[in-house]
Formats: structure tokens, C-alpha cells, sequence
């Protein structure tokens, strides 16, 4: 059995704090052991940082060498086979990935290395000692795996060529829940009606930008019949929570943060999930959706397409069309046909393409060939 040392730079895996990139680094360690690999997690370093300070950086630069010495004399009685980093970026550079895949003449692959448009604000880049440093190791790997085309664009921009770059389709665990709890929706609200949700962390920037898109559209919708859900809480939720009051409060719920199995729950009795996803990176709160039987209403912004099929699984509007966005809403709400027709199909299409079996038969394919050529390109130089 082929061995794979796993080292997420944001953060572990096993970290306490939920977050989507938690989930997928989970996601990702599961589709591997399910393809056939032995996966060690190597490293529970922390290369993120939230400021952009140039002691900042040193330290963690420093901090970093000393793990991946560490980790080299660790691995080196029984080396693994390859060296898989999740998600290296400008907040979060790989420092340990390329020095630890050198000394072991191990092939080193990055899953989602990405380039975000952080630190831009005030027309300078505050960031950009830090994705140096990040573009340094990235160049150094043999192989990156993308979810996005936007990744898949930056790579070829950086590296000169598409040779060493391969697409994977962005996934969840599919495997039903063994029990979800019992939720109830308000009292109030009148059955045949349809019920909306929406979930998603109130944070400044752009959580709070998609929860005012669907606040805006909503007013433009209000001669329809709708209920709305909305699950999630954070530092904004009262900034979130005065968007909603031109509307009618007998017909939004706040639910505040609750379980996953709770979300999940609300799910499987809504109707109709809204999240504009306005510059979402992947979206795997869609995935979730449909795998739960909901039609979503969406734009079409970064990642989103990615999980939404427009006209199959729902309806996605142009990433600047609030108009668009709001007419797909009253598609949907008016038409019960139309989203069982897209729920059933939603959860056929995460089932088959968006699931761990899928993943790893995709990852799969990927990296055997490249432990069979040895340390690939970037060794053989």
C-alpha cells in the first residue's frame, strides 16, 4: 500500500474550529484511504496568518524549517511515497511541502494551491512578501490538483505551461446521516407554502454581501408566497438581521448556529435553497443542499457552477444580475414541479460525481502514475 503524507497549511485537519477548508481536507484524507493509500497526516503546523507583517512572516518562515526538519528525520527510516499539501496561498505559503519532498526524493503535489485577491484594498498588495513566498513553493511541485478554473488559470500563468496541472470535481461524503434530529419550522407558517434556506456565517465582506442579495431580491418578491430560514450567526448578525426588516418578520426565521446535523435536518424539509454564492471559492454548502434533495438559486460567480447545474440541479443568475437573480427565485418558488424536478436530479448528481467513490477513483488515476515515475520532473533535473 502506497504511502501519502498529508499537510494542510491553514489549518490541521483535526482542528477545532469548523470551516470549509477543514471540511475539505477531511473530504480529501477520506477519498484517499478509500483509493488505497496509507495517509499520515505529517504536519499540524500552522503557516496562516491573519496580518501581513514582516516579523510575522520570519517567524512562521522560521518556524516552518524547523518542523520540516523534524519531520524529515521522523520520515526518513520508512519515507512515504509522495507528499500532498492542501491549499497553499498567500496567507498560508508551503514552507515544509517542497524542502521535506527534496530531502526524501519524494513527488510533491498541492491540491487547491490558489491565488486570492486579498490585500489589494488600498491599491498596493500588502501581502505580496507572503505570496512570494507562497508562489516559490508552488512552482516546486509536480504535480497540482485544481478545483477551479481560476486555479487552473493561475497555475498555467505561474508555471508557464498546463503539463503538470490536473482538474478534480469538487466533493462531499455522501454517505447518509444515521439519524437526524427532529426540526420544526415556525407554527406560523401556512403548509403548501415554500420554505427557503439559506445558511451561511455572518462575517464582514462578502458572507454579509450574499445576505444582502437575498434580502434585496425577496423585496422585489414580496407579492409571492415564501418562508424563509436562514441558519448561521457571527460578528454581523445584527447588521444581517436589520437587512431583513422592510420584510414581512412573519415569514423569516433566524435560527442563530446550529449542529450540521441540524442543518442538515432543516434541509431535508425545505424546499428551495438561496445562496447567491457571490465570489465562492467552491460552495460545498451546495453540494450539501442537493445531496439533501433542494434545487438551489444561485449566481454564477467563481466556483459556484462547479456544484450548480444551471437548468438541471437550479437556476443560476450572472454574477451581477440582482434582477436575474430574483426572476430564478420566482421561477422556482412558483413552480413545485420544477424544483422536485431539480432536487431529484440534484441528488443524483452529487451522488455520482460529487461523492468520496468519485474522488477516489479521480485522485487516483492522478497520482499513481506519478509514484510510478519516482520523484517526477522536479527531481529529475
Amino acid at each position: 500500500m502506497s504511502k501519502i503524507a498529508f499537510y494542510a497549511t491553514i489549518k490541521p485537519p483535526d482542528h477545532p474550529i469548523a470551516s470549509g477548508d477543514r471540511l475539505i481536507a477531511r473530504n480529501l484524507i477520506a477519498a484517499l484511504k478509500i483509493a488505497g493509500y496509507d495517509v499520515e497526516l505529517a504536519s499540524r503546523f500552522i503557516a496562516y496568518s491573519k496580518r501581513e507583517a514582516k516579523e510575522i512572516l520570519l517567524q512562521r518562515k522560521a518556524d516552518a524549517h524547523g518542523e520540516a526538519k523534524a519531520i524529515i528525520e521522523r520520515l526518513k527510516p520508512s519515507p512515504p511515497d509522495l507528499w500532498i499539501t492542501y491549499h497553499p496561498y498567500c496567507k498560508a505559503p508551503d514552507w515544509i511541502g517542497p524542502i521535506v519532498s527534496a530531502a526524501l526524493g519524494i513527488p510533491y503535489v498541492t491540491i487547491e494551491a490558489a491565488r486570492t485577491g486579498q490585500g489589494f484594498e488600498d491599491g498596493g498588495d500588502r501581502w505580496v512578501h507572503w505570496r512570494q513566498e507562497a508562489q516559490t513553493g508552488i512552482r516546486k511541485a509536480d504535480l497540482h490538483l485544481a478545483f477551479k478554473p481560476t486555479d487552473q488559470a493561475f497555475l498555467t500563468e505561474l508555471l508557464g505551461t498546463h503539463e503538470h496541472i490536473a482538474m478534480i470535481a469538487p466533493f462531499i461524503d455522501t454517505t447518509p446521516p444515521e439519524h437526524l434530529p427532529d426540526v420544526q419550522f415556525p407554527n406560523h407558517w401556512r403548509p403548501g407554502v415554500p420554505k427557503m434556506i439559506a445558511t451561511g456565517m455572518m462575517r464582514p465582506g462578502k458572507k454579509v454581501k450574499n445576505f444582502q442579495l437575498i434580502a434585496d431580491a425577496l423585496l422585489r418578491l414580496q407579492a409571492l408566497h415564501w418562508n424563509l430560514l436562514i441558519i448561521g450567526g457571527g460578528p454581523e448578525e445584527e447588521t444581517v438581521r436589520a437587512m431583513f426588516e422592510p420584510l414581512d418578520q412573519q415569514r423569516i426565521e433566524f435560527t442563530g448556529i446550529v449542529p450540521h446535523e441540524e442543518v442538515l435536518a432543516y434541509m431535508r424539509r425545505g424546499d428551495l435553497f438561496v445562496w447567491p454564492g457571490w465570489k465562492e471559492p467552491i460552495g460545498m454548502v451546495y453540494l450539501e443542499a442537493q445531496l439533501m434533495g433542494l434545487p438551489v438559486a444561485a449566481l454564477d460567480s467563481m466556483g459556484v457552477s462547479l456544484s450548480v447545474h444551471h437548468g438541471k440541479t437550479g437556476l443560476l443568475a450572472a454574477e451581477d444580475d440582482r434582477q436575474g437573480f430574483a426572476d430564478n427565485l420566482a421561477t422556482l418558488l412558483s413552480h413545485p414541479s420544477l424544483r422536485r424536478d431539480f432536487g431529484q436530479a440534484a441528488m443524483r448528481s452529487v451522488t455520482v460525481s460529487h461523492s468520496l467513490p468519485a474522488a477516489a477513483n479521480s485522485l487516483r488515476a492522478k497520482l499513481d502514475p506519478l509514484m510510478k515515475n519516482g520523484a517526477g520532473r522536479r527531481h529529475s533535473q
